[in-house]
């Protein structure tokens, strides 16, 4: 039984590097090249679902539903702000250029896509293949954080799932299943 409980670990990948379905030791090997998020302010951590809609038909005679058309599913994001960052994180998430004393905004919209990976603190590693990420700057308690949602997107290549929950114990081991 897992509940999910909060937060302890948050990285963010390149989405290059899941190649197939999502397994266990592929996520171990992921882990060791991805980028660790060491700061989310209190707080902000979540992970969301949004209701899924469906549009409902009504017997007008009876005034009773009798069928159902297609089904939407809601978007499922993983939202946090990052309290303390480096300028080469800032551009991986918010996009613009990066120096170790600098960052400069880009010009227009910017389209950043990233694996999302997140340890709950009871040891469950839940996971975003492909996520579209929508940072901003947000203030936190006096200081500018980044706001980031990271939003789940259909993978481009259609064995990959959308999402993985994975438990720590078979990602550790590098279990297949």
């Amino acid at each position: 039984m897992i509940s999910a409980v909060d937060i302890k670990k948050l990285w963010y990948a390149n989405i290059e590097l899941v190649t197939g379905p999502l397994t266990p030791a592929m996520l171990k090997t992921i882990l060791e090249s991805a980028t660790e998020v060491t700061n989310v302010h209190q707080d902000t951590w979540s992970i969301e679902e949004a209701e899924a809609s469906q549009d409902s038909f009504v017997n007008q005679l009876t005034g009773q539903i009798y069928r159902m058309g297609a089904k939407t599913m809601g978007a499922v994001t993983y939202n946090w702000t990052i309290g303390q960052y480096d300028f080469q994180s800032k551009a991986d998430l918010l996009g613009g250029t990066a120096t170790d004393s600098s960052w400069e905004r880009e010009r227009g919209a910017v389209v950043k896509y990233k694996t999302i990976i997140a340890l709950t603190e009871d040891d469950v590693y839940a996971v975003l293949p492909k996520a579209n990420i929508a940072a901003r700057q947000a203030q936190t308690d006096g200081a500018v954080g980044l706001g980031v949602v990271a939003t789940a997107l259909e993978p481009d290549n259609v064995e990959i799932k959308a999402e993985y929950w994975f438990l720590k114990s078979k990602v550790d081991a590098g279990a297949e299943a």
